[in-house]
């Protein structure tokens, strides 16, 4: 599968041609960040395939670009915080026990703000397992959901639309799951009438030396990097760019193509079948061995760089092995889609 094929080349552009360039291709993009990418980044035009990758990688959701001077205002080192702002999910001792041994809470924090105000049901319900998908990636068991809402006017029939949606989504995908949801609080404020926030929350329990980690570990040569769950569809593809971009009603249509489509049952499977895994790699003293991390924003891309890049290493992602459920995928969405219920190991190949 051709990774280049697609050229888009900037030169010889005025900015206006490179901006109506990117919005032919729905690249989110500024017109800096264009001009970034091919003279600075690569050296060369880049790829369709590149371009979406970038704007993925480079959006607000992903990268913080332009929170993450706040963010580090955060205390986030402690004697009783294990893991900070670092991988999927924070973890914190909170109690020790007979053995000697620290048992801490894990904790994953996320909004679903934009999918929510355009897909309420799906875009609250994908929030929920983005959060617990996260908590198990730290070989946490999964133990609870909170939540955090702020609507518009509550006399509005679109209020009540998208508070009815997101109260349903969250009920429909945490209850097959049997996690419970265990408080949160609802505010209305014509402030919100065009962009609801809806912020998601879910905590597990893990002993600290069961703590799986969100990377490669080390002596990782040659370790294979397994794709499990949902086979890849287009659903949710850009989703995390346009999370990171300003809502416009015009829009709302082709916007809905970005939201996830959830399937609550299929990761209560995959719940089952990976607590069960992490009771092997316990009894057989391979948690140190693995590493184990959630397919969200940038799908396997994201998956497959901060597995390896995090421990120093590369990788080689072999697309035409991926699973799927629809033909004729472009190899942007192979590499990029945000499909739901998916986790992605890096193993030793026995």
């Amino acid at each position: 599968m051709a990774f280049t094929k697609e050229i888009v080349d900037f030169s010889n552009l005025d900015d206006f041609q490179i901006q109506k360039k990117l919005n032919k291709f729905n690249i989110p993009l500024s017109i800096e960040e264009a001009k970034k990418i091919q003279y600075d980044m690569l050296g060369r035009a880049p790829s369709l395939v590149e371009l979406v990758l970038f704007s993925i990688q480079g959006s607000e959701h992903c990268s913080y670009k332009s929170s993450r001077k706040y963010l580090k205002q955060f205390t986030t080192e402690s004697p009783d915080v294990v893991l900070g702002a670092k991988e999927d999910a924070g973890v914190v001792s909170i109690a020790t026990d007979n053995e000697g041994n620290r048992w801490c809470i894990v904790m994953s924090h996320e909004s679903h703000n934009h999918p929510s105000q355009i897909v309420p049901y799906e875009g609250a319900a994908t929030g929920v397992g983005g959060n617990v998908r996260d908590v198990l990636c730290m070989g946490a068991k999964v133990i609870a959901c909170t939540d955090s809402f702020r609507f518009g006017e509550i006399k509005n029939n679109k209020t009540k639309w998208i508070h009815g949606g997101v109260v349903s989504g969250i009920a429909g995908y945490g209850n097959p799951l049997g996690v419970p949801n265990i408080g949160g609080d609802l505010y209305y404020h014509e402030g919100y009438n065009e962009n609801c926030l809806v912020t998601l929350v879910t905590l597990g329990i893990v002993r600290e030396d069961r703590i799986i980690h969100s990377y490669a570990p080390k002596n990782a040569d040659g370790y294979d990097l397994i794709l499990v769950g949902k086979p890849t569809d287009n659903s949710g593809f850009g989703g995390a760019s346009f999370a990171s971009l300003e809502l416009e009603e015009e829009k709302k249509e082709q916007n809905k193509g970005a939201v996830q489509e959830p399937n609550a049952f299929l990761e209560r499977h995959l719940l089952k079948s990976t607590y069960a895994l992490f009771e092997i790699l316990r009894r057989e003293k391979l948690i140190d061995k693995v590493g184990f991390k959630d397919l969200g924003a940038g799908g396997v891309a994201c998956a497959s760089v901060e597995l390896a890049e995090t421990s120093g290493y590369g990788a080689e992602v072999w697309m035409e092995k991926i699973h799927i459920s629809l033909k004729n995928l472009h190899p942007s969405i192979y590499l990029c889609s945000e499909t739901q219920e998916r986790f992605m190991w890096v193993s030793p190949k026995e």
